[in-house]
């Protein structure tokens, strides 16, 4: 018999999107599933939601409801410590899964036993649900989640600095996912996901494999609140670690790279932002920073947050540029 899979779910007063991030649950193929949800909403809409649901045969749905102030970071170790399933996703409640995720994602463990987590590509929506093409043409490309790259990888560390790992619908160990978890975002920003594959590939390098497996398995959602100037810890934590780290082969150091220069200019404001300029100088100064790449305009607004940075960022958003 296949062994019991749990997707965790934390949510927090979305009960219409985690309806549907439910459905998607539903909707899989693969057997005996159970998704956990824990939830911190102030009011009882969504547990009124989720118990007047009926999962299809050989799927449980177990609801428990935590404090309105529970982190979301709490929910999750809550969820990863009373996960039954020998494997486990987490997904998050505005996103979905795409039908036939899991036992895609599950047959990568099947054949390779040192597989220490799986994952496939991601479409982008807006939020409406409208799937996004060029989005997530871009996403994909900028995460190396190519068709090249597909397979069961050993080259760890090069698929955790591109930052392969997705945010949410991979499946990995529970008992991995226990050990690991991710770090809080006072430690590493909103970048655990890729932290998550850096610590799993510096833990598993020479005795496990990454399997990226070259088909659609999640569709995430682009909300209002994560997009524009919303977060001042978006990567500026990942990118000083990234930067700090050595003994890398040539490839790791492609791919870390890579990174670092897609998230250079967040960090650099960041870190203005947050009073550590000689950090932000860092980032300006740096090889990953892509002054050639950027216009005088681009180039007069990051010495702008540099010198007096709350002044540009209040320039920047009454212009309606932010």
């Amino acid at each position: 018999m296949p062994d019991l899979i749990t997707i965790c779910l934390p949510t927090y007063r979305r009960p219409t999107l985690l309806s549907q991030t439910l459905q998607s649950c539903f909707a899989q193929d693969y057997r005996p599933l159970e998704v956990d949800v824990a939830d911190s909403s102030p009011n009882g809409d969504t547990r009124d939601m989720v118990e007047s649901l009926a999962p299809p045969e050989g799927i449980a749905v177990r609801y428990r409801h935590l404090p309105p102030d529970t982190e979301p970071q709490a929910k999750v170790i809550r969820l990863l410590a009373e996960a039954r399933g020998r494997r486990l996703a987490i997904m998050h409640d505005d996103d979905v899964f795409l039908p036939g995720a899991i036992a895609a994602l599950d047959e990568a463990f099947s054949g390779a036993p040192e597989v220490v987590i799986a994952y496939g590509r991601e479409e982008i929506m807006n939020e409406a649900g409208e799937v996004l093409p060029e989005e997530t043409e871009a996403s994909q490309a900028e995460a190396w989640r190519t068709a090249d790259q597909a397979g069961l990888r050993r080259d760890l560390m090069v698929c955790a600095l591109s930052r392969q790992v997705p945010p949410n619908g991979f499946l990995i160990e529970s008992d991995v996912m226990r050990k690991f978890g991710f770090r809080s975002r006072a430690e590493i920003g909103m970048a655990e996901d890729t932290d998550l594959g850096i610590r799993l590939a510096q833990a598993y390098r020479g005795s496990g494999a990454f399997a990226f497996i070259e088909r659609l398995t999640t569709r995430r959602r682009l909300m209002r609140s994560s997009l524009g100037w919303t977060a001042p810890d978006t990567c500026w934590q990942l990118y000083g670690e990234m930067a700090a780290m050595q003994g890398l082969s040539p490839e790791e150091e492609r791919a870390r790279a890579w990174t670092l220069r897609h998230c250079a200019r967040s960090a650099l404001r960041e870190n203005a932002l947050g009073g550590r300029r000689r950090a932000a100088l860092q980032v300006f100064r740096s090889p990953y920073y892509p002054r050639g790449e950027e216009s005088a305009a681009k180039t007069l607004y990051s010495l702008g947050l540099l010198a007096v940075p709350r002044a540009v960022l209040a320039l920047r958003r009454l212009s309606g540029a932010g």
